[in-house]
Order: C-alpha cells, then sequence, then structure tokens
C-alpha cells in the first residue's frame, strides 16, 4: 500500500518539534524557580549552566543556542542579564561557550533587549513565542528560529527562556518530509515570511506579500486563489499548497 505524504504530514512535523523545544524551555524554567524565589537572587545562584551545557554538547542537538534573559532589576547584582550558551561545532565536536554581552546599560555597546521580539512578546502576551527566520547578530550571525516563553516567578514576569534553532538545520531535516509531498510545500511565519520551502523559487526571508496569514491562524476558512494553508499546532506557521 503506497503511503501519501501531505501538507497535514508537514504542519505535524513542524508542531511536533515546536513541542520539543517549548519542553527544554519548561526544563529550563524549571531550574529557575528555585533561584528566583528568593529575596535577592543573584548571578552566581542562577544554577542552568550544566543543563544548558548537556543540551549543547550533544552532537544531534539542534540548538544552536539556550538559556534564560532577564527582566531589569529581578537579580539583585546585575539591572540586566543574559544567562545564554552557545555552540558551534570544531572539527565535528560541539564547543560550548558562555554569551558575553554587554550588559551596562553606560557602555557603548549595550542593547536593550527588552525591545526585541523575542523578548517583547512573550512580556506582552504572556505566552510562548517564536521569532524568525531573522539573522540574529547577538548570538549566531546566521538565520534563526528563536523559541520563548515568559519566566514568571510569584505571579511576575521574571524575563524568557529560549533557544535558537538554526534554520539551516531545520530546513534540512523538514525538506525529508517536505520533498515526499507530491506538491510545492512552504511553510511561512505570521508575517508571510518564508521559513523553509520545497520549491527554490522561495528560499529562507522571502515575503510573500498580501497572505490573510492571521486569519489562517485562527483557523478561519479562507478561500484564496492561489494557496491553501494548513496550521501548524502551537506555532505561528502555516504550511502553504497551491490550490
Amino acid at each position: 500500500m503506497t503511503t501519501t505524504t501531505t501538507a497535514t504530514d508537514v504542519a505535524g512535523w513542524v508542531s511536533d518539534f515546536g513541542r520539543w523545544a517549548f519542553d527544554q524551555l519548561d526544563g529550563i524554567a524549571g531550574l529557575l524557580e528555585g533561584p528566583l524565589a528568593t529575596a535577592t537572587p543573584r548571578r552566581a545562584d542562577l544554577g542552568i549552566e550544566q543543563g544548558c551545557r548537556d543540551l549543547l554538547a550533544d552532537s544531534q542537538t539542534p540548538v544552536a543556542g539556550a538559556g534564560a534573559v532577564f527582566a531589569p532589576d529581578v537579580l539583585s547584582d546585575a539591572p540586566y542579564w543574559l544567562e545564554w550558551w552557545t555552540v558551534e561545532s570544531r572539527g565535528g565536536v560541539n564547543v560550548v561557550t558562555k554569551l558575553a554581552a554587554e550588559t551596562d546599560p553606560r557602555a557603548i555597546g549595550f542593547r536593550d533587549y527588552t525591545e526585541l521580539p523575542w523578548y517583547t512578546k512573550p512580556f506582552e502576551s504572556g505566552q510562548r513565542h517564536v521569532t524568525g527566520p531573522y539573522v540574529d547578530y547577538l548570538c549566531t550571525d546566521q538565520y534563526t528560529l528563536t523559541f520563548t516563553q515568559p519566566l514568571v516567578v510569584a505571579g511576575t514576569f521574571a524575563g524568557v527562556v529560549g533557544v535558537d534553532v538554526l534554520v539551516a538545520w531545520f530546513e534540512e531535516h523538514l525538506l525529508d518530509v517536505m520533498e515526499a509531498v507530491d506538491r510545492t510545500c512552504i511553510l511561512v511565519n505570521a508575517a508571510g515570511r518564508v521559513v523553509t520551502s520545497s520549491d527554490p523559487t522561495w528560499v529562507t526571508g522571502d515575503l510573500l506579500r498580501g497572505l490573510p496569514v492571521d486569519a489562517w491562524l485562527r483557523g478561519d476558512v479562507v478561500d484564496h486563489p492561489e494557496w491553501t494553508a494548513t496550521r501548524c499546532d502551537g506555532l505561528p506557521f502555516v504550511v502553504l499548497t497551491p490550490c
């Protein structure tokens, strides 16, 4: 019996990956509950380093960065702070390093991360968020998807926990599923920007204008003349196939 792969299968793969990514965030957030519940939490008490290192050191990991970014003045010894690790492959071995970002607001190189979408969206909505694809000049210098969710302690927003996933890794693995579909598949984000496409006409970062992506994400029935859309449950992505 021949099994036909469909856009629903593609959307399912993306949704399953999203659930895995957010499971990692739940794990990081769980490690921070105790340290942040103290009266004067400090950087040295955070205790997520080994968990992040273990995640990144795995040779099969899709994650290029992991950690937590704190709301201003949550930590008693740093008004702004990123507790974040990144990984790069050197000779087939994953080398994990701590991100050295400028966190002194008086310094010339300081960048206010509270204005960046991977921070502002979870802060404003109280919900999980995926930022990208975008070129992450702060960490990876490559097209990246950043998964973040609010870090809440005693009912108060304390920052975000997150992981970075390189689009190159994501595309390589998703294309195995997309190319089994008998028609073009394009994964786009909520802005209509291409994440991955099985047709080289559209590449990562391309913008498909005029799409009713918001309506599709709400589950509305939309009679579009060119595209049929399949939602990816739990994520701000839809899979497009030609009508």
